[in-house]
């Protein structure tokens, strides 16, 4: 496991972010849409969720969010995570998804939740390689998402 400290993000964490979202062109596509960054975190503000930044050796590694109680299912639910493109491939996620899971688990939660756009595969794949598992898909306005959960058994 890589060892990780995280921090919850700030404003002055918006370059970082822009950083990583201009290296993962099709969550810009798929995320982003028509808004700008800060037009996208705006959406989450009526949320319960939590921004994180992941730091390996104090440098910036990984931005996060998540819910413990998203309004779908009052599950917990990972809505994003963006790793730095030369940090990928190192365990970085994996190890980020542990940390949750343990958090989520200590909270007497059994799943960890996550959903992606039933087209894009790289993404599915790699949730399957941080422990997700297919669950379901389901349609929302108009677009179908693969509902894919991280049991914490």
């Amino acid at each position: 496991m890589v060892n990780l400290a995280w921090r919850p993000f700030l404003s002055s964490d918006s370059g970082f972010l822009q950083e990583l979202a201009e290296s993962s062109r099709k969550w810009m596509e798929n995320e982003l849409k028509d808004l700008d960054l800060p037009g996208y975190l705006k959406q989450y503000e009526r949320l319960s969720g939590e921004w994180r930044v992941w730091e390996k050796g104090g440098i910036p590694v990984s931005v996060t969010y998540h819910l413990e109680y998203a309004p779908s299912n009052q599950k917990p639910w990972l809505g994003t995570i963006l790793v730095k493109a030369d940090e990928r491939r190192r365990g970085i996620a994996s190890s980020i998804m542990d940390r949750l899971s343990a958090k989520f688990k200590a909270s007497g939660h059994k799943a960890l939740f996550a959903a992606v756009p039933i087209d894009e595969y790289e993404w599915s794949n790699f949730l399957t390689d941080c422990g997700f598992e297919q669950f379901k898909t389901e349609e929302n306005e108009g677009e179908t998402f693969l509902i894919m959960v991280r049991p914490l058994g």
